[in-house]
């Protein structure tokens, strides 16, 4: 049976202990200021969160992809962002898809050819800013 070799066989580097403080330091200082945001799962959608002061920065967001896609963009800046843009966005597909829903049920129940033509024009007009939505929306 052969031995192997028990031994240590590596030199042991000499760090500057207050060298790696320092970097250390630093660097959590610049991970201190940056904002932690994550992607929670809701009935209309998905929030992200702020996750130091537990609070909504974006609500209902429609698309598992978009939401983590925005939100590790938002982790990745240093600069806070402004949720303004998005919201805006998620808000008219949200409206739009809620119109789509009315429109089939009044097309779908509805006598009144008027009534039928009139849903449907509307409807054709909420699925076009839901493909717009949905175009912007992919975007972040």
């Amino acid at each position: 049976m052969n031995k192997l070799a028990t031994r240590y066989t590596r030199k042991k580097k000499n760090f500057n202990k207050k060298d790696i403080a320092n970097k250390l330091d630093g660097l959590a200082k610049n991970v201190a200021k940056r904002n932690i945001y994550v992607v929670k799962k809701t009935s209309f959608g998905y929030n992200i969160l702020d996750y130091v002061t537990k609070s909504t920065f974006v609500e209902d967001i429609p698309f598992l992809n978009v939401a983590n896609r925005y939100c590790k963009a938002l982790n990745k800046t240093k600069e806070p962002q402004s949720p303004r843009h998005i919201q805006k966005h998620i808000d008219i597909y949200h409206k739009h898809w809620n119109d789509i829903q009315f429109y089939k049920h009044t097309i779908q129940t509805s006598d009144d050819k008027v009534r039928v033509f009139t849903a449907g024009v509307r409807m054709a007009d909420s699925l076009q800013f839901v493909k717009e939505a949905k175009k912007h929306l992919s975007t972040f």
